[in-house]
C-alpha cells in the first residue's frame, strides 16, 4: 500500500496520523520534499499540499525514512527522487502543468500502487511507475492550451503509452 503524507507537518492532526499509519509499513511512501522531511522527523511541512524544500533537500531525509519503514520512498518534484535506503533513482521527466492539476500527486501514487502489485522489487516498481507517469505529462503537455486540456491529455497519454515510448524518453539516472 501507498502513504501519501499530504500536507504533515502544517497540519497537527494530518502529522498525527501519518505517524499511525508509518508504524503499519507502507510499501511505498510518496510525498513531495517538505512532507517526506518531516514524515522523517526531520523539519516541519510546507505551505499546506505545497513543498517548501527543493528535493536535493529531501534526499538524506528519504533514505533514513526508507530505511526506518522499511518502504520505498518516492519525493516528487522537478526531478523526482526514489529510493529505497540503499538504492536510488532520479527521473527527470514531467512537466510544470502536472503541478497545476489538483491531485496529480494523488494519482501518481495510485499508479505507483498499480506498479507495485505486478512486481515484488518495489523500488523497480516505483521508480517504472513515476517514469511512466512523467513521461506521459510530457506527451499530454505538447497538445495542453492550460491545465483543462492537459488534464484530459494527460489521461490519455497515459493510457496510450507504450513500453517503446519509454525506452526511448525515460530520463531515469
Amino acid at each position: 500500500w501507498v502513504l501519501d503524507p499530504v500536507a504533515i507537518g502544517a497540519l497537527p492532526v494530518r502529522t498525527a496520523l501519518a505517524a499511525d499509519l508509518l508504524a503499519l509499513r507502507p510499501t511505498v511512501i510518496r510525498g513531495n520534499a517538505s512532507e517526506i522531511i518531516a514524515l522523517a522527523g526531520a523539519g516541519g511541512g510546507g505551505r499546506g499540499v505545497d513543498s517548501s524544500h527543493g528535493v536535493d533537500a529531501a534526499e538524506d531525509a528519504a533514505a533514513q525514512l526508507a530505511r526506518t519503514a522499511g518502504s520505498v520512498v518516492a519525493v516528487s518534484g522537478p526531478v523526482d527522487h526514489v529510493t529505497d535506503g540503499t538504492r536510488s533513482a532520479r527521473i527527470a521527466n514531467g512537466d510544470a502543468l502536472l503541478t497545476r492539476v489538483t491531485g496529480g500527486g494523488c494519482a501518481l501514487g495510485a499508479v505507483m500502487a498499480a506498479f507495485a502489485a505486478v512486481d515484488e522489487d518495489r523500488f523497480a516498481t516505483t521508480v517504472a511507475a513515476a517514469t511512466a507517469y512523467t513521461v506521459a505529462a510530457e506527451s499530454a503537455a505538447r497538445a495542453a492550451a492550460g491545465p483543462g486540456s492537459f488534464a484530459v491529455g494527460f489521461l490519455d497519454a497515459l493510457a496510450a503509452l507504450t513500453p517503446e515510448d519509454l525506452a526511448k524518453r525515460a530520463e531515469v539516472s
